[in-house]
Order: C-alpha cells, then structure tokens, then sequence
C-alpha cells in the first residue's frame, strides 16, 4: 500500500510560506464550539440591542449594588463570629474595655479598630444594602407606572416582588447580627411582629427562632446562616433568572417614534452596553467607597 506525499508536502510548504502559527487554545475551541454552538449563541447574544432610556439604568444599581454586597459580605464573613455566649471585651476601643458582651459584638468591635480596612468595608456594605433597596423600589416604580409588569412580563413582576421582599428581609436580620442596641430594638420588634401577626403559629415560630424566651440563645447563629447563605442564594437565583427572562422577552422601552413590543431601540450589548455598564459598576463602587469615607452610617451601640 503507498501513501500519497505529494499533498501533504504542499500543505506543508503552504504552511511554512505563510509563516502562520495556530493558537494552543484553537483546537479546544474548536472542538467545544462543534458540539455546543458557542461561536454562534455569542455573536448572536454579543449583538442584542439594550435601550438607551436612563431609567434603565435603576435595575443595573440594584444589580451592581448586589454585587458589592456579595464582595463586602464575604470579606465580613472571614472575621465576623456568630455567638451569643459572654467574653470580656480586651480589644483596642477603650470605652468598651473590660465590658462583658456577646462573641457576636466583640467579633464585630474588631473588625471595626483591629481588622485593617475592617470598618470601611462594613461602612460600604451598608451602603450598599440601603442603596440595593432604595434602587429595587425606584426600579419597580418605574416598572409599574410605565406598564411594564404587564402580560407577558407578570412572572419578571412577581420575581421582583419576591426581590423585594427578601432584600428587606436579609436588611433586617444584617443589622442584627451585631448583637448591639440596635439589633436588640429590632429583634424585639420582630419577635412582636411573629407572636402577634401571625395567628396560632406565630408564637412557637418566635421560641423555635429564638431559641426560648427573648433573647435567647440561638439567634445570631441562625440569623447568621439565613443572612450569609439562605437568602443570598435565593436571591442570586432570582436574579438570574429575572436576566434570563428580560434578556429572552426583550426589554421594554419608552414610547416613542419606531418603539414597538417586537422591537428595542437602542446600542449593541458589545462593545457599547458591555463598556458602559462595567464603567456604570466602577461609579457605583466609587460612590459607595465615597459615602463610607466620609459619610458614617453604623452607629457605634453598646451590647444590650
């Protein structure tokens, strides 16, 4: 049996005229955008068409609020120690020294003056969570008075409600993780708010939560694991798939000359969107760094 060189030699010298050399990434590429279309779905996504309309822009604080949140919270998380048994305070701050309070506190008093950077990144996240709550409000606001909720975008609608609702819900047991006056305040509030609006059950879901009578003993852990890894979860969930469905019904828009529901008016996600909302993200980190520079908003409470 003999073998034809004739073509191979030629695609050899082809080869070595041109001078060209294959990227070490080619093949893998290659081979993955044969079986899944990779090459394709990206051109096709890397063109779609974003508004240009500024009240667009209140969806992507909410999300780029979130995204601090996460970063903030998981350099908190490094140091912060969710217990409720008794230490004596000996850290750096002299007014609580020699101070009998929760583990919970005293992690918290050193992040603030032993952890470098410790209280500028709890200053940011909680600007942070205010602004992430104050956008999701103004963003379906917007989403309501302009009819944006309607069919067939009512199941976007009911995932910002839910949104909505567990943002407030990760606020109130965030604040109350340090285990300070205020989180006593509001906890009492909210072993209030179980016992008495919620009939029959209310008043067992308070003692299991609590761990028995108010303060108990159990309720920064549990508050802990619900603020660090529940509710987080549930909401990068939705939010994944509140972008998922934008990005597949198409975004609403403003009415105006050539705006239909089968249209979007407006510039490519690349390189235009993807530039401006990277851009839109660094002024949202900047501001926030700003406001827990030289605007203080964690009040400095004593343990209850």
């Amino acid at each position: 049996m003999s073998i034809d060189t004739s073509k191979v030699a030629s695609s050899n010298t082809t080869s070595a005229a041109t001078g060209t050399k294959k990227s070490p990434l080619a093949g893998p590429v290659t081979a993955l955008d044969d079986r899944l279309g990779l090459a394709t779905l990206a051109k096709k996504n890397l063109r779609k068409v974003f508004p240009d309309h500024w009240s667009f822009m209140l969806g992507e604080i909410a999300l780029w609020s979130f995204v601090v949140l996460l970063l903030t919270g998981t350099f908190l998380t490094l140091w912060f120690k969710p217990g409720m048994a008794e230490v004596t305070y000996q850290g750096t701050y002299d007014q609580l020294r020699g101070i009998h309070m929760s583990e919970a506190y005293a992690s918290t008093l050193h992040i603030s003056f032993d952890v470098r950077g410790g209280l500028l990144i709890r200053q940011i996240h909680h600007w942070a969570a205010d602004l992430f709550v104050a956008s999701l409000m103004i963003h379906m606001l917007r989403v309501f008075f302009t009819g944006a909720f309607r069919k067939p975008r009512e199941v976007n609608w009911l995932i910002g409600i839910g949104l909505f609702t567990l943002a407030l819900i990760e606020g109130l047991f965030g604040y109350s993780l340090p285990d300070d006056q205020l989180s006593g305040a509001g906890l009492r509030i909210f072993e209030g708010v179980l016992q008495g609006g919620i009939p029959i059950v209310g008043t067992y879901l308070a003692y299991f939560l609590f761990g028995g009578p108010f303060p108990g003993h159990d309720i920064v852990p549990r508050m802990y694991i619900i603020h660090v890894l529940l509710v987080p979860a549930i909401l990068l969930a939705l939010i994944t798939a509140h972008i998922f469905i934008m990005f597949w019904q198409k975004h609403t828009q403003m009415p105006a000359k050539g705006n239909t529901e089968r249209n979007v008016t407006g510039q490519p996600s690349y390189p235009y969107f993807i530039a401006k909302t990277s851009a839109w993200f660094m002024f949202i980190f900047g501001a926030l760094a700003l406001l827990a520079t030289f605007a203080e908003i964690i009040v400095r409470n004593a343990p209850w």
